[in-house]
């Protein structure tokens, strides 16, 4: 049986994952030198898209999904700006060099493959946050990435838990309607420019996760202290979903190009669907022509959606660490680790448990296990100078304590256990260190 985590017990999680007062919620968390930053960039902005798409295929992009009520971080995306800090700016901001992009490509554009869209600039601009349409590409986690309503529930995790860090990386699983919405979005925006008969591929274009991830790192770390990385020993896993489009990929089952099998089994007495994984659905979708996917899928333009995305409760975790030192056994009462048969404690307490319940306390970790050099009997002593071990620490929430605390511990396991256990030169000790006393 696995063990809980330490957290799920020790800690009241009962704790809101949504902003009661809609006024809060929307607030943002950005960089304020970003407006500036844009209009600095916006010549390497306009040579991004450029380098993609011609003037014709940009603004085709820029008016479907505005007409689509998509937002203007995902405009970006399907335009391929690639510069991740431009989506840090504020929606007005954003409207604002779509419009001017799209002004600018109307100059060596002929007009009658333009419709207007000043309308779509004025409407969106004029909305209260909580009253715009919601995105159809992104359900408006782009969107709120950088809102008080997106960060909360990982923000009150992270004073939930207590972990003495510094930096953190980021974990994301989005809902797999995006992954329908986004195709669904790109195929009609080809057909657009086909009936126009304007060149169009969109083969490439930047991934939500890829602009959510770093939007949303920098959000938590101004409000938390904390420094976003791309690699951390502490993680922060979440996962979005969204109900309304979470059966939107099962047409893909009808169409024999796709390739996509999904199998009905039975789990605790529920009928459950499995095959559908997000690796899965990408593959399937490009595999399917545009013609094969006009036909069978009815939601192409997407949809537009009620509800916004919903988060599960965060998942935090460090990365395991390590403590190195030497152990004695005097008691031949005492096991190396917990002996346990059907359930039953064959033996009082064991080497295992005398040095890592002390250590649990000192690193408030999730758990721990002991790797010694080598096993003893139970009824066997180890004297001398002991035999060399190491702990692995799990999920600490304390990963860095000093040398004095180290040693107060050890001092305090030596006189607690006089009769059963020593330890001594206890270290933190690292994974290279860890693999040549495994094999002492």
């Amino acid at each position: 049986m696995l063990k809980k985590r330490l957290w799920e017990t020790d800690h009241d999680l009962s704790l809101p994952t949504r902003i009661s007062e809609e006024s809060d919620k929307w607030k943002r968390i950005r960089c304020d030198e970003v407006s500036q930053d844009i209009e600095n960039s916006y010549e390497d902005i306009i040579k991004q898209i450029s380098h993609y798409n011609n003037d014709e295929t940009t603004s085709i992009i820029i008016d479907t999904m505005l007409n689509s009520k998509c937002c203007a971080r995902c405009i970006l995306r399907f335009l391929n700006v690639h510069d991740y800090k431009m989506y840090s700016a504020s929606e007005e901001a954003l409207l604002k060099l779509i419009s001017r992009i799209r002004e600018d490509v109307l100059k060596s554009t002929d007009p009658k493959l333009i419709s207007s869209t000043e309308h779509s600039f004025t409407e969106i601009l004029s909305c209260k946050p909580q009253d715009k349409p919601i995105c159809i590409t992104c359900f408006d986690l782009l969107y709120q990435a950088d809102t008080i309503e997106c960060i909360w529930p990982i923000y009150q995790s992270i004073l939930a838990h207590n972990f003495d860090v510094k930096d953190f990386n980021l974990s994301v699983s989005l809902p797999t309607g995006i992954l329908v919405n986004n195709h669904s979005m790109i195929v009609w925006i080809r057909k657009m420019c086909n009936d126009l008969k304007v060149h169009c591929s969109l083969e490439t274009l930047v991934d939500l996760k890829e602009t959510f991830k770093p939007l949303l790192g920098w959000s938590i770390g101004k409000q938390t202290g904390l420094v976003y990385k791309g690699q951390s020993q502490f993680n922060i896993s979440i996962e979005y979903s969204h109900e309304e489009t979470q059966r939107n990929h099962m047409f893909l089952t009808k169409i024999p190009s796709a390739e996509f099998g999904m199998k009905k089994t039975r789990v605790k007495g529920k009928h459950i669907w499995t095959g559908d994984s997000r690796p899965n659905i990408s593959n399937a979708l490009q595999k399917v022509s545009d013609e094969e996917f006009l036909k069978m899928c009815k939601s192409c333009p997407p949809f537009s959606v009620k509800e916004r995305w919903k988060n599960k409760p965060p998942i935090l975790e460090h990365a395991t660490i390590y403590v190195g030192g030497r152990y004695n056994k005097f008691s031949r009462d005492i096991s190396q680790t917990p002996w346990i048969i059907n359930g039953i404690k064959l033996a009082p307490t064991s080497v295992s448990e005398c040095i890592g319940e002390k250590l649990r306390e000192l690193f408030r970790c999730d758990d721990y296990n002991i790797v010694p050099a080598g096993r003893e009997d139970s009824n066997v002593r180890m004297l001398g100078n002991g035999r060399p071990f190491f702990m692995e620490i799990i999920n600490p929430r304390n990963p860095f304590p000093s040398k004095e605390a180290l040693n107060d511990v050890q001092e305090e396991i030596n006189k607690e256990y006089t009769d059963l256990v020593r330890c001594q030169r206890l270290t933190m000790i690292t994974k290279r260190r860890r693999n040549k006393d495994k094999n002492i």
